[in-house]
């Protein structure tokens, strides 16, 4: 159990977009985060999850103005059925989910986030190439390269699987990788 996800701000002027709102371990953090640049829970506009695990997604119900983008396999699921505890957690968090937008593969966000549906972590789990003003190409691939070490391990060629193939190809597109579980990393490869 990640004890925490890590959250990007976009932001064009228009939107604030949070990309993965993260879990209840790091909502304490989040808020002083936003607070430091003066951002109020209701000024998120958009909010893009990769996938649907608490860990990604609780911090979203503070978030009641934003749409929520997420790849159209999480209606899929009977969250509710999840067992007797988590499955009212997870109701009570996508209940809470007034506006919603499903994402595809090939789908672009806001003109910058390019959306790859990669499902091996779960059905739903997308990547995203972000392309920023400030850092460059950013590749988060979500769960399915949490951390460096797992990175290193595909790069290395320990791990050899369809996630593996994807972060070795989409590596060399970006200048950053933004692991969801572990601190960012500049890759250079763009």
């Amino acid at each position: 159990m990640a004890p925490y996800c890590t959250v990007a701000l976009l932001s064009d002027g228009k939107r604030l977009v949070l990309v993965e709102p993260g879990g209840f371990p790091s909502w304490e953090a989040l808020e002083r985060a936003l607070k430091e640049r003066g951002i109020k829970p209701q000024d998120v506009t958009d909010l893009v999850v990769s996938h649907v695990h608490m860990d990604h997604i609780f911090c979203s119900i503070f978030f009641t103005n934003a749409t929520v983008h997420v790849h159209e396999r999480y209606k899929d699921k009977n969250y509710a059925a999840f067992g007797p505890m988590s499955g009212p957690f997870y109701s009570m968090v996508l209940e809470r989910w007034k506006e919603v937008h499903t994402l595809k593969d090939g789908d672009v966000l806001f003109d910058c986030v390019r959306v790859f549906h990669t499902p091996y972590h779960s059905s739903e789990h997308i990547s995203l190439l972000i392309e920023t003003e400030n850092m460059g190409k950013i590749l988060m691939p979500g769960d399915i390269c949490y951390s460096r070490i797992e990175y290193f391990e595909y790069m290395k060629g320990y791990k050899k699987d369809a996630a593996g193939e994807f972060i070795t190809k989409m590596s060399k597109e970006c200048d950053w990788i933004v692991f969801s579980h572990d601190v960012p990393m500049k890759v250079g490869g763009a």
